[in-house]
């Protein structure tokens, strides 16, 4: 059976600008098929917004980003994320991020947020760090 993850926006970006990163190895392991990469359309904008920012610009030349978008989406799972999902943080945007492994079904969020890693999990979703996802998948 597949993995089923999310790979939170932080997680992706960081995978992009940094070739040998931890986050950018993942990257390489979801692209091999070694598990399922979901997101939202939400997670793909906020993707393209942040890879604009100035840290992320200065690595990436504009046809750079717009690859690594077009790659992300086309190598991931579009979900729409759970409305049930609401009010569990104190931010809109960690909850669409977990309504999105929630509507995934997905096994894994792997994050660098601290507010995310705090629930350590939520449902049936475990929320863990690029290292400990990918020490799972080397396990």
């Amino acid at each position: 059976m597949t993995l089923v993850v999310v790979r939170d926006v932080n997680i992706l970006a960081s995978g992009a600008a940094i070739p040998d990163s931890l986050p950018a190895h993942l990257d390489d392991e979801g692209f091999k098929g070694r598990y399922t990469i979901v997101l939202s359309d939400r997670m793909v904008m906020k993707l393209a917004e942040v890879l604009t920012r100035p840290y992320f610009a200065d690595k990436l030349d504009r046809l750079r980003r717009e690859a690594i978008i077009g790659r992300t989406r086309v190598s991931s799972e579009v979900m729409t994320p759970d409305p049930s999902v609401s009010g569990i943080t104190d931010d809109d945007e960690d909850d669409a991020v977990l309504g999105t492994a929630v509507a995934a079904g997905a096994d894994y969020l792997v994050t660098g947020d601290t507010t995310r890693l705090k629930l350590r999990s939520y449902r049936e979703v475990q929320i863990v760090t690029a290292r400990e996802f990918l020490t799972l998948l080397e396990s």
